[in-house]
Order: structure tokens, then sequence, then C-alpha cells
């Protein structure tokens, strides 16, 4: 990913030192821009990488040069080769499981290079984002491919972009998905919590979410996380993936500005919508139970008005509940990116390669988001947010003093940050660094 620029091109740098190898980059970043990364990688697979990496792997075995196979990109004495991309898999259920054989797996552990065992990828997946407790051990897959949507943050609409007239929602049978799970569970039963990672989960239909409800609880059962959208989340819908184990899931607000909506690519977002769906989720899930919705916050286009119409939104919705807060980053590929380039806003991609989406600046808006989750009741947060109050507080002299301590906050958030791993990964990083 864009983010990871950086560490996989210092990583790349110390493979090619040590080992004469050919190195592939794929993903996201690779597809968005092979130019810039074919300077340091040898070849690069732009989109979908199952059948290409086959095909490269099968040329390189034999000596020939791949200059026939779609997807790859790369430069050798002959000159620069640039492949087409062909079409996206149409049947996932071609595609084999997930490799997780043990024998020929390395993973970056402080500064070392080290084969991946059990222990380390049980301590990997440990506790992590949405199942948090030390007894939560995740697996991660998906069921689908693609996204209904096609927001204009989002690498989504670069690849309705690069596949355009090509079917971009594609989904697993239930036999295929579930077979998946299962053989993970016969090599490492540990595995006690799953994360759907589909960007919209629900988007299936109600018969399609019955079967999969009837055969996950009888060869699974297992609590489960998935993203959810409005659009596709109806009561019945909900009720299926409550009935079949849903305990955690992600639903994307981002903004409930119109104006901001329409920027985004989020017409179909609405407070009402975002209300409804807020109000079938208390009635339908067990008690206590808390979504998380998520909100894109420091959005230069953005006024007053428009931040806080979001804040107010988000009051009316029925607690508990937890906002995952970001900093809008502009990612290449993404038509917000052309628009912050066009606008002066971004001079270039570098931008983004460093910037971490959670770090936000210290400042009077944001902190009114932040006491929603600090659990501040709600006609205080109401109160804070008094346009004339916040004008005040967002006016230059005050921006100008609060943004003073900004390196102070940055830092400890990065301090605790850094404590936590510290805490979570250190034991093993110390051992197995050592061997």
């Amino acid at each position: 990913m864009t983010n990871y620029f950086v560490k996989i091109t210092h990583l790349t740098e110390g493979v090619k030192k040590k080992i004469n190898i050919p190195v592939i980059w794929g993903g996201v970043h690779p597809t968005v821009a092979p130019e810039e990364c074919l300077d340091i990688a040898d070849y690069i697979c732009v989109g979908e990488g199952e059948a290409a990496m086959l095909e490269l792997a099968d040329s390189l075995a034999k000596g020939i040069r791949p200059e026939h196979v779609k997807n790859i990109w790369f430069k050798d004495e002959q000159g620069e080769c640039r492949n087409p991309v062909m079409a996206p898999i149409s049947n996932l259920d071609d595609i084999p499981f997930p490799d997780y054989d043990l024998e020929d797996q390395y993973i970056l552990v402080g500064r070392k290079v080290v084969p991946l065992s059990e222990e380390i990828l049980k301590e990997m997946v440990r506790g992590r984002i949405h199942f948090n407790k030390p007894h939560h051990f995740i697996y991660e897959t998906m069921w689908t491919r693609g996204c209904p949507h096609h927001c204009a943050f989002c690498i989504n609409d670069h690849y309705s972009y690069l596949y355009k007239g090509h079917r971009m929602v594609r989904r697993r049978s239930v036999d295929n998905l579930v077979g998946e799970i299962k053989s993970i569970q016969r090599k490492f039963p540990w595995f006690n919590r799953i994360n759907f990672m589909d960007d919209d989960f629900a988007s299936a239909s109600n018969e399609q979410l019955s079967v999969f409800r009837d055969t996950y609880k009888k060869e699974i059962n297992l609590p489960f996380f998935s993203l959810l959208s409005v659009l596709s989340s109806g009561e019945e819908k909900l009720s299926i993936l409550v009935d079949a184990g849903l305990r955690r899931t992600e639903i994307g607000i981002q903004s409930l500005s119109p104006a901001t909506n329409i920027l985004y690519r989020r017409k179909f977002f609405t407070v009402d919508k975002l209300l409804n769906l807020a109000v079938t989720v208390k009635r339908v899930f067990p008690p206590k139970f808390c979504p998380t919705y998520d909100v894109i916050l420091e959005n230069p286009w953005e006024s007053l008005d428009d931040v806080l119409q979001t804040l107010r939104g988000i009051l009316k919705i029925p607690r508990p509940f937890t906002v995952q807060l970001f900093s809008l980053t502009f990612y290449p590929g993404t038509s917000l990116y052309n628009k912050a380039l066009q606008d002066g806003i971004i001079s270039g991609s570098e931008a983004s390669y460093l910037k971490e989406d959670h770090d936000r600046a210290f400042s009077y808006l944001n902190s009114l988001f932040l006491m929603i989750n600090k659990r501040v009741p709600n006609f205080i947060v109401r109160s804070l947010a008094w346009k004339p109050l916040v004008v005040i507080m967002e006016s230059v002299p005050i921006k100008w003093f609060l943004s003073q301590f900004d390196p102070m906050y940055r830092a400890s958030k990065k301090r605790n940050l850094c404590k936590a791993n510290r805490k979570r990964f250190e034991w093993f990083i110390e051992e197995f660094s050592n061997k």
C-alpha cells in the first residue's frame, strides 16, 4: 500500500544486497503508480496477480522474457515492457486458498528477516482491531472482491477505471469460503475469531446471506466481524448476520454534509439513512453491542458548517458506539488526489507516503469528535459545538495558539503507540532477533 512505499523500498534494497533474486511488487500502490515502483523492483504486477504470477514464474523458470505476461511490467537490457491488463478473475472459486505453509514464509522482526513460525503468527494475529482481547486470535479473509461504491477517496475508484466494462463485484461460493476457514482451522485450531474484510459484506442478497448463515453456523460457528453500508444493510439482512455470528461491525459515515458527499461521490448517504441504520442496529444486535462508525476529518474543502453538520448528526446516534476518526489522505490513483493536485492542495504523492491516516492535528473541532469516544454527555458536546464558540476557537489566533501544542500532542500519541507495541511485541522481537 502507498503508506508502506518507503519501508518496502528499504526492505527491497536490503534483500537485493544479500540475494541475487528477482523482486516483484504487487498490490494497490504498484497498480496506481507502476512507473515509480519499477525504479526499485524488478517486476511490477498491475491489478490482480494470481494468474499473472503463475505465468511470470513459468516464464522465468524457462528463461523466457515475460513480454507476453499480462499485468506484468519490467525493465531489462532490451528496454521497458508494459504489458496490458488482463480481465479480472470472474470465478473466485478457481483461486487456491491462501498459502499458510510456514516452511517458506519469512517476516521482518525488529531489524532481521526471520522464518515465520507458528509462535510468531499466533502473536501477530492476537487481539487486533475489533476483537481486541488477549484470547482473541483473528483470521482475516474475504467473501467478495470489488466494491459496489466508487468513492472519490478510495482505490475502488481507480479499479473501476482500470477494469472498465468488467463486473467488479465478484463473490465466492459459500462452500469455497467455508472450506478455506475449515482448512485454516485444521492447520491452526487456535483461530477463534473471523474478520471478513469485504468492502461491503451485506451487498449479497438475502438468499445468499441465508445460505451463508446456515452453512457458517453448522461448519464454523465463530464470532465474526464485517464492514457494512447504509445502502445494503436493512433489518432482514442484519438479523440474518447477527444469527450467523456477527458481533463486531464498522460502518462508513465519512461525512453527513450533502456538499461533501457530492465531492466524495457518496450522494446516497444522508443523515436519515444513517439514523435508520443506527436504530436498526440497536434493535437487532445483542445488548451492549458497540458498532464503529468511520468519519473523515481535516478535509480542506469542507466549511465549518459541513463539519458541524457531521458532528450533530453523529450525536443523534443511539449509544453505545465508537467513532473511528481519519485524517483525509490523498492517495494516488483516486479522483480526490487529482483534484487536490489541480487545486494546489498537494504537490505530489510524497505527502501520502509517510502520513498515518489517524494522525490528526490538535484542534478544537477535532477534540469535539474525540469527546464522543470519551463518553462526554451529548448535551455538553452540543454546547461546545455552539457555532459562535466554534468560530472563535477556530479563528486564526486561537488555531495558532493550539498549533503550538500540536508537536507535543503528536509526540504523545506516538509515544503511547510505541509503548503499547513494545509491551506487546518486545519479548519476541528480542527472542527471534537473536536467533
